[in-house]
């Protein structure tokens, strides 16, 4: 389990013990009341999103039922736009009887990667709000809530391009190699096809590559991306500066141009 699971999970975990304190007050006594929670299960939905599900047991032996049990999970970006809302509510935990409640919490990294660069190339905290309440015996309805962190891992952190090379392949082409390098730190393996295109000083389109890429989860990618230009002294002097226009198409979403001058 990678290290942003694992600080989820503490943080889940210290929730469901405030959660359990809080229930145990409303009620007056816990010598009537028995409450556990489980360990969180993560996994990922048909679509590609993320899933995380948080169990809780309750097993209300006293006079009095648990109404209105709910359960409210926000994730926010860090500019406070709400990304993914759940929410989970049990009507009546009835007096003598046991039971399980999962609270489903999902998050879509497309949704994520949509809005903005920043996401892409540069890691970021996430905001996580969670709210809980009840109404014990009809009588005293409470609520709490916590926030925390959690660490966005960028799927293309640091992405270079380095200086190009020039090798002649016959009398006609030469061949100009370009380094291409970045990390993975998403909590998800990384598949698609990066294109690039190759412009010269004066913004012509000079040759386009494209490279499909496969890199795990918190790993790094090095490799070479080769273009074909026309071998003459006039191609070979404008293609010693310009930019590269590179676009991203993964399985969760396309980006693109971002714009990176060479020379």
């Amino acid at each position: 389990m990678n290290v942003p699971i694992r600080m989820l999970g503490i943080a889940t975990s210290i929730f469901w013990v405030l959660l359990v304190a809080f229930i145990a007050l409303a009620a007056y006594s816990i010598k009537d009341l028995n409450f556990d929670f489980g360990e969180p299960q993560f996994g990922t939905t048909p679509n590609g999103d993320f899933s995380l599900s948080l169990p809780l047991y309750i097993d209300n032996r006293g006079y009095y039922s648990l109404k209105e049990f709910h359960l409210s999970t926000v994730f926010s970006d860090a500019e406070g736009a709400e990304i993914s809302r759940d929410n989970t509510f049990v009507p009546v935990i009835p007096h003598g009887e046991s039971v399980t409640i999962l609270h489903n919490v999902t998050l879509s990294p497309a949704s994520l990667l949509e809005k903005g660069e920043q996401y892409l190339f540069n890691d970021n905290n996430l905001n996580v709000s969670v709210t809980a309440g009840l109404n014990f015996a009809e009588l005293l309805p409470a609520e709490i809530s916590t926030n925390f962190t959690f660490p966005w891992g960028a799927p293309f952190y640091n992405f270079a391009l380095g200086a190009p090379s020039y090798e002649r392949v016959d009398s006609t082409q030469v061949a100009v190699v370009v380094p291409m390098s970045f990390e993975n730190h998403a909590v998800f393996d990384l598949a698609g096809n990066i294109r690039i295109e190759l412009y010269d000083g004066v913004d012509s389109l000079l040759s386009e590559s494209q490279t499909i890429v496969y890199v795990p989860q918190q790993s790094a990618y090095e490799g070479d991306v080769e273009f074909s230009v026309p071998l003459s002294a006039s191609s070979l002097s404008a293609a010693q500066n310009g930019h590269f226009n590179v676009y991203f198409d993964i399985e969760l979403v396309e980006y693109g141009p971002l714009v990176i001058p060479y020379g």
